[in-house]
């Protein structure tokens, strides 16, 4: 194997292991969210963010990260040295890579249920609780005039933050799958993240 096909093949490797870490990293925010009722089109994720969940699902289950880690290295040990192993897999790859992944577009589905039960357990602690003034002369829909005082009152955690929008939820009154509010940023005078105290 000459040195530009040598190239050629580590490029190709490279781009795989990033396709397969950007659909990791999408599978688990976009069921992620669907607990939340929103989809990824309307919440504009960066791009780069999409690497971070990956990570996110890797650490869900580091031992199967690592067994799947290994088993990659392997086969790309075998490729570089055994001729006979380098012509099956060429010969079968798409297969491979259509199996690789359907593999990792699970990984990140089972990791977004795991961690969103372990959140539902307690209570969304991560995410803080905000309180939110409303402008007075806001156009608000029927649903957020509802709730304004609610949000005041600091009864809402927030989920995302985004340059346009704030989502927040209450887990406390809604059960199953959370319904998500939305609240325009234009429609917002002030915002106020509540402390709380480590562990509480």
């Amino acid at each position: 194997m000459n040195d530009s096909s040598r190239t050629l093949e580590t490029g190709g490797v490279v781009i795989l292991i990033t396709a397969l870490v950007y659909v990791g990293g999408w599978s688990y925010a976009y069921h992620w969210y669907a607990y939340f009722e929103l989809g990824l089109i309307s919440l504009d994720i960066p791009l780069e963010h999409y690497f971070i969940y990956s990570f996110l699902m890797l650490m869900s289950d580091l031992w199967l990260a690592l067994l799947i880690a290994l088993v990659l290295i392997l086969t790309l040990v075998a490729m570089v040295f055994w001729t006979r192993v380098r012509l099956i897999l060429v010969l079968t790859l798409p297969l491979w890579v259509l199996l690789a992944f359907l593999l990792v577009y699970s990984l990140g589905k089972l990791a977004a249920d795991a961690d969103y039960r372990e959140h539902q357990a307690s209570g969304f602690q991560s995410y803080s609780w905000v309180r939110v003034w409303i402008k007075p002369d806001s156009d608000l829909p029927p649903k957020l005039q509802k709730v304004r005082q609610d949000l005041a009152d600091g009864k809402y955690r927030l989920l995302l933050e985004t340059v346009h929008s704030l989502y927040l939820i209450r887990p406390n009154q809604d059960g199953g799958q959370i319904p998500t509010l939305q609240v325009q940023r234009d429609q917002v005078r002030a915002m106020r993240r509540i402390p709380t105290n480590p562990g509480s």
